[in-house]
């Protein structure tokens, strides 16, 4: 069986159109691949890569606002539960009769709120580096909404163009160390885009101010443990995020599987995309087989 070659696809989802790169291996078993925060869905490519041949039918989305989906234009913003409903809609459209869904860090809090709230809809998530909300005291509330309207009423962005690809992987290199030099070219070049003024990040720069409500620990705990369907968690063994709100965060489902990989941050799909790779097919295998 041969790997086949990546495919665009469009999804068009409340008003916007969503980019979607698809590996059809002809199955029934939909792989539904969710990026993280300013990542892009092409981020799992090296995890596509590094898999054996198989029959799955892969799907990596770029978010709104991310990669080449539609961003929201003006007087528009990127709330979670926006993310959460873009979800609802693409899985329809793209899911075959199984569905796996495999979310990294943002991805995968979006979909733990999805499937939270739609148990029965997929048949198995993995979780890379999800690290549950990034909880505040009430009155840090107050701050964190003055702080969002400083930065967008009105929002002016803050353009730092690169020169060229090569540039643009230069500054990859702070982020992905472990990557490969020309996996990081191969990323620059899908994260990136041309501009007047050189490349710019394939991202809306909106997304880099601070949203006003972010989830209280309580609430997502809820989500967290209304998810019926088989779950696996793997993260980085050099992650910074390893700790005290990762262990509590653990505490809402002590039943989780968990895996930590050597040598590897937060960003598992890049720094080991082999080491993914075989746990998916663990994973995968294992919310597939018969009576699962």
């Amino acid at each position: 069986m041969k790997r086949p070659d990546p495919t665009d696809r469009w999804v068009a989802a409340h008003g916007l159109r969503h980019h979607l790169v698809e590996w059809d291996g002809g199955g029934e078993t939909t792989v539904l691949l969710l990026h993280g925060f300013l990542d892009l869905g092409r981020t799992w490519t090296f995890t596509v890569e590094a898999l054996p041949p198989v029959d799955w039918h892969i799907v990596a989305l770029d978010w709104r606002g991310h990669g080449e989906s539609d961003r929201v234009g003006a007087g528009g913003y990127y709330h979670f539960p926006d993310y959460v409903r873009d979800l609802e809609a693409i899985a329809r459209a793209v899911r075959r009769t199984r569905l796996i869904v495999v979310g990294h860090s943002m991805g995968a809090m979006v979909a733990t709120l999805w499937l939270g709230a739609r148990p029965a809809a997929a048949d198995g998530l993995l979780l890379v580096e999800g690290l549950g909300p990034m909880g505040l005291e009430p009155a840090a509330h107050v701050d964190r909404m003055a702080l969002w309207l400083d930065q967008t009423a009105p929002f002016t962005p803050k353009a730092r163009p690169m020169r060229d690809v090569a540039h643009a992987a230069q500054r990859l290199a702070r982020i992905h160390p472990r990557m490969a030099p020309a996996d990081r070219e191969r990323l620059a070049e899908w994260a990136t885009a041309e501009a007047a003024d050189g490349r710019r990040w394939r991202y809306d720069p909106l997304h880099r101010t601070r949203a006003p409500l972010p989830m209280p620990d309580t609430a997502a705990a809820a989500f967290f443990e209304r998810i019926t369907c088989p779950m696996r968690w793997v993260g980085g063994a050099e992650s910074p995020w390893l700790g005290g709100r990762l262990e509590r965060w653990f505490a809402v489902r002590p039943d989780l599987p968990r895996r930590l990989l050597p040598d590897c941050g937060h960003m598992v799909q890049n720094d080991q995309p082999a080491r993914l790779a075989t746990e998916m097919i663990d994973f995968v295998s294992e919310c597939t087989r018969p009576g699962a």
